[in-house]
């Protein structure tokens, strides 16, 4: 009983650090989610537990799918986001008068479903829990983000088994929203935005320790001459292409990096990536075009990454 107890501390510590995290690195989404299951907790220090977990159960699906789908601006502070302030502070009203109210009663919320596996806290609840589900499951592969779904049902859980009817608001969502935001940061950090691949920073990490490597660069001429919306359209066509081949792929200043362990597997695969995008057509727009490149290597001899890649750009000229 104290581990369960204890599981609503567990949950306040990662709401405050979910909060704060999404605060700093502007995840306006998940901020006003964490706000909201901060929210949540309200009720338990008025009311009775039970009286409680009635209203929670209820409003939570409610509020979390409604904040996880309706457009949020990317900046917190901004008028945009007016009406997710608003939602909250409507629920924390709502917190502090339904749970007092008499007529807010289990009995009025339960149809004598019979469950087999799950025995949740109110049958009204629950199917408001699988109605939002169901409309979260559909955004998750609208937007082929599935973190929102996963964290809804870790928001939920409690409610799920009336076994947790004696104990106070826990969730595992901020967990995961903790998860999701130190991933992304970790994505920006080393990975390319546009490409996916990874970038410079991984490059340095991934020839740490190695003393010997094939380093050979990818370069397109055109690229310098082109508009940049254009650039991107480009580039992220030659990454999928590329993404193909299982090698070490890096993009720095839009030259493609590529890495290999030894001279043999390095002419190889090199000789066939330049037959590959040879006849290769890639699309802009309405019109198809050949890529003109440059692919040239050179092996590590003791020499710095940025001396060597210094050295390749030099043959490009």
């Amino acid at each position: 009983m104290f581990f369960l107890d204890f599981l609503s501390y567990f949950s306040l510590i990662f709401e405050f650090l979910a909060l704060f995290l999404a605060f700093y690195f502007k995840n306006t989404r998940i901020f006003f989610i964490t706000l909201s299951l901060l929210i949540f907790h309200l009720p338990y220090f008025f009311n009775s537990i039970f009286q409680a977990h009635l209203f929670v159960s209820l409003f939570l699906p409610l509020i979390f799918v409604l904040l996880g789908v309706k457009k949020i601006s990317n900046k917190i502070l901004e008028k945009n986001n007016l009406s997710s302030v608003l939602i909250i502070i409507f629920i924390a009203i709502l917190g502090f008068i339904l749970p007092n109210n008499t007529n807010f009663n289990a009995s009025n919320l339960d149809f004598h479903l019979n469950f087999t596996l799950l025995k949740p806290i109110n049958e009204l609840a629950f199917l408001f829990f699988i109605l939002c589900g169901f409309i979260l499951i559909i955004q998750s592969f609208k937007r082929k983000e599935y973190y929102l779904l996963l964290a809804f049902v870790g928001a939920n859980l409690q409610f799920l088994f009336d076994i947790f009817c004696g104990v106070k608001y826990f969730e595992f969502a901020s967990l995961i929203f903790c998860f999701v935001i130190l991933y992304q940061i970790y994505q920006n950090l080393f990975f390319d935005t546009l490409t996916k691949l990874p970038n410079e920073k991984k490059l340095m990490h991934y020839l740490k320790g190695k003393d010997h490597y094939i380093i050979a660069l990818l370069h397109f001429h055109e690229l310098q001459y082109t508009q940049e919306s254009y650039v991107k359209l480009i580039l992220k066509q030659i990454a999928k292409i590329l993404k193909r081949f299982k090698i070490k792929i890096f993009i720095q200043n839009n030259d493609f990096i590529l890495i290999f362990d030894d001279k043999n597997t390095a002419l190889n695969h090199l000789a066939f990536l330049e037959s590959t995008l040879k006849n290769t057509e890639l699309k802009l727009e309405n019109e198809s075009f050949k890529p003109e490149f440059k692919l040239i290597w050179e092996e590590n001899k003791d020499k710095s990454l940025s001396y060597i890649l210094e050295s390749l750009r030099e043959k490009l000229s």
